[in-house]
Formats: structure tokens, C-alpha cells, sequence
């Protein structure tokens, strides 16, 4: 697996498409793969990142919050050139919409409570 692959499922999340369930099962099955080999990569030590912090949030330590804030920091890692991510949300889901704020500027609206199960 490739960090592309890795955002890929981490937009799908985002905007609604998989549950935070799912996404946790897919970086613990890649994880799996990854710790078969001696060596740490950027790649484990991205997916152990993410693993603990989905965890954290399943578990109430953390906020939803601070999960999608944190989502949404590694779909902006690495991105050389200023781009745009466009996310766009499942609009089957029936939640008041939440901005997510970086710094003093709004990033993202997301659906709160809408990929936590």
C-alpha cells in the first residue's frame, strides 16, 4: 500500500462514504502487513499514529474533533504544491453540519457523529 492509498480511504471517511470502523479494520490489516517486516517505516509510523488516535476517539479520550482535525493533517502531508482536497460529504446523513478550525481559519464542515459508530 502507498500513501495514496492511504488518504484515498482517509477521504472516503471523511466524506461519509465508510464508517470509523472499517477505516480502523483497513490501517489494522495494512498495519499487520507492515509489522511482519523488522524495520519501522513512515508508512507504520503513520498507521500506528492513526490506529492510536481512532482508538483514543472509540474510547472517549479524544473528541471527534480532534480525530477529523487530525484526518485531515495527513491528507495535507506531503502535498508539495498548494492544491485543494475536495471532500465531498454523504448527504444522506441528517446532522447539523460542524466547521473544522485550523488555526483561526475554518477548513472543513463535517457531519459530527456521522462516520463514528
Amino acid at each position: 500500500m502507498q500513501e495514496a492509498e492511504i488518504k484515498e480511504k482517509l477521504v472516503e471517511f471523511l466524506s461519509g462514504n465508510i464508517q470509523l470502523d472499517e477505516l480502523n479494520e483497513v490501517i489494522d490489516d495494512w498495519l499487520f502487513e507492515l509489522r511482519q517486516k523488522p524495520d519501522l517505516t513512515d508508512e507504520q509510523e503513520l498507521l500506528s499514529t492513526l490506529e492510536l488516535i481512532i482508538h483514543e476517539t472509540q474510547e472517549g479520550f479524544r473528541s471527534s474533533d480532534e480525530l477529523y482535525a487530525t484526518i485531515m493533517n495527513v491528507i495535507e502531508l506531503n502535498n508539495s504544491e498548494k492544491t485543494v482536497t475536495t471532500i465531498e460529504f454523504n448527504t444522506s446523513a441528517s446532522s447539523e453540519a460542524t466547521t473544522i478550525i485550523k488555526g483561526a481559519t475554518p477548513v472543513r464542515d463535517y457531519l459530527p457523529g456521522r462516520a463514528l459508530v
